[in-house]
């Protein structure tokens, strides 16, 4: 399995967009906004793509042993 060809986090860019328009996500994306890109899948909304940013973060923070797994 090719991974650069999925949809996943690690492929995508963070810009500030350059115009309003549509997320993949289907939700708006106004100039200015911060997003992820991908020229694959398109772009994800600043609300999604923050909330999968921070997914990732504390994902990473648990592989890592920086927070507990489990409460």
């Amino acid at each position: 399995m090719n991974l650069r060809n999925q949809n996943r986090f690690d492929n995508y860019r963070e810009l500030i967009s350059k115009f309003n328009s549509t997320g993949a996500c289907g939700h708006p994306i106004a100039k200015g906004d911060t997003i992820g890109w991908t020229r694959r899948f398109g772009a994800q909304c600043q609300a999604c793509w923050l909330k999968w940013k921070s997914e990732n973060a504390e994902a990473q923070a648990v592989e890592s042993g920086y927070m507990p797994s489990c409460l």
